[in-house]
């Protein structure tokens, strides 16, 4: 059984970061006005405090939402369900789900350790550049798999044992 075409599985892509986005652009707006009614200014916060902050407010929840939605029916996550797609699990959907997202979202906690590390220490350490090129360079090999293997599937796919496919399958 094939996947799911390359330009739908973009284009729900597109539409679950969309919704990210939102979710940021609020989460924004309702930090800075509480930094700036209830606080009277940002707060000086130390390297591990802003490490803490960006996991707890923005990689946990997200990953969280995306495991709860495609690990249930219709398992798909809101861009998934929009464009008619859905997640097939070879086991435990639960497990499946959890392994799946916290791959698919692992760049994005690589980018936040080496951007706020390169912040506090400078972004010259081996530390900071080799987690911010996994952090580019992982999204990208997930997008050439994607586009370039016949079955459509990505590194998170083959590690929680997972396809995506058109719900008419």
């Amino acid at each position: 059984m094939n996947g799911a075409n390359f330009k739908i599985r973009i284009k729900a892509l597109i539409i679950d970061y969309l919704c990210i986005l939102a979710y940021l652009i609020i989460l924004f707006i309702i930090t800075i006005s509480i930094y700036n009614f209830l606080l009277k200014g940002i707060p000086q916060f130390t390297e591990i405090e802003s490490q803490w902050i960006s996991f707890i407010s923005t990689v946990f929840p997200i990953t969280t939402y995306f495991i709860i939605k495609e690990s249930r029916k219709p398992y798909a996550s809101f861009g998934k369900k929009k464009m008619g797609l859905k997640i097939v699990y070879k086991d435990n959907p639960i497990k499946g789900s959890i392994i799946r997202n916290i791959f698919k979202f692992l760049p994005w906690q690589f980018a936040h350790l080496s951007i706020i590390k390169g912040i506090y220490t400078g972004f010259d350490s081996f530390f900071v550049l080799g987690f911010y090129v996994l952090a580019v360079l992982l999204p990208v090999v997930y997008i050439l798999m994607v586009a370039f293997r016949k079955d459509h599937r990505h590194l998170p796919d083959l590690f929680a044992c997972t396809r995506v496919v058109s719900k008419t399958r």
